[in-house]
């Protein structure tokens, strides 16, 4: 991701954004921010409407479900449009449109790619009084099937500097796509220089792991390949960081020292059956960490 010109966000057209100072759903208002040029970056919002009782298959005497269903789409149309004539009179390139679908996901995913979208923002909600942050199962699919960069993003605001962290794996290249590490640390970059926010790469690594190695060694060999990587960049030692944990406590221990908005990490197939299965880390950081997170997978641009 060396730029971003066209951005798709997944609104919820059914959701009152009413009590938000600007009246704008948080996916919308994050997405305003990483606009770089509202002449030449396109936004496009798009609200995916599903109702069993209106769908084909259900039937009820007494009941015109196409005309419910039609009037069901024209409540969120006028949402939408809502959104999409203040955001215009203030000078942004936008538009929206409103499907019917189900499963959402397949229709997400099929117009994200039409429109070339170079970011793809999804809202997350939180569940329950511990706000434990599952993913519906519509943002677990898109992790799984959208080509796409996805920005799966939280309740929380970002801070006037956003801080960002790119987790990389440098040691492990052999087992995943050439140049991921360099996409994540390029989309750390690009986020980093329109949002004028501050890019951290992080490697994790869990000595205790493997106790049978000899001492240090375990360290030696990440430290190494942590380097080779970032010697191809220009990062301050303040901000690339070799911590001795496991993958997901870095993140989350390392995100809330420095206070961070938004991990960026990569999605990798684990299984020829699945068409796209993230790995362990990745389900635990999607499902625990409480920062934005930012999804990069090896066919992204």
């Amino acid at each position: 991701m060396k730029s971003i010109d066209k951005i798709m966000v997944v609104i919820d057209a059914n959701e009152d954004f009413s009590e938000a100072a600007d009246g704008l759903p948080i996916e919308l208002r994050k997405a305003l921010r990483l606009v770089s040029d509202k002449n030449t970056v396109a936004i496009k919002l798009i609200s995916v409407g599903y109702e069993r009782y209106l769908s084909n298959d259900f039937r009820s005497i007494g009941y015109d479900y196409t005309k419910l269903r039609s009037e069901y789409l024209e409540r969120l149309t006028k949402t939408m449009e809502g959104l999409v004539a203040d955001l215009c009179a203030d000078g942004y390139n936008i538009t929206c449109e409103v499907g019917w679908a189900h499963p959402r996901y397949e229709l997400i995913v099929k117009l994200a790619q039409e429109f070339e979208a170079d970011l793809l923002i999804q809202h997350c909600r939180a569940y329950g009084t511990v706000k434990h942050l599952h993913l519906t199962h519509d943002s677990w699919e898109l992790v799984r099937h959208c080509p796409v960069p996805l920005l799966l993003v939280k309740d929380s605001d970002w801070g006037d500097d956003i801080v960002l962290m790119a987790a990389v794996d440098p040691l492990h290249s052999h087992n995943k796509p050439l140049q991921l590490d360099d996409d994540l640390i390029a989309a750390a970059q690009t986020i980093a220089g329109i949002t004028d926010g501050d890019a951290h790469i992080v490697h994790a690594y869990a000595e205790s792991a493997r106790p049978f190695a000899p001492a240090g060694k375990i360290k030696e060999e990440h430290e190494s390949a942590f380097n080779e990587l970032m010697a191809n960049y220009d990062f301050d030692d303040a901000h690339t960081h070799l911590i001795d944990e496991s993958p997901i406590d870095a993140l989350k221990h390392y995100g809330e020292k420095i206070d961070s908005d938004m991990v960026i990490m990569g999605a990798i197939s684990r299984s020829r059956i699945r068409e796209a299965l993230v790995g362990s880390t990745a389900e635990s950081v999607l499902d625990y960490i409480k920062t934005d997170i930012l999804i990069i997978k090896p066919s992204s641009k």
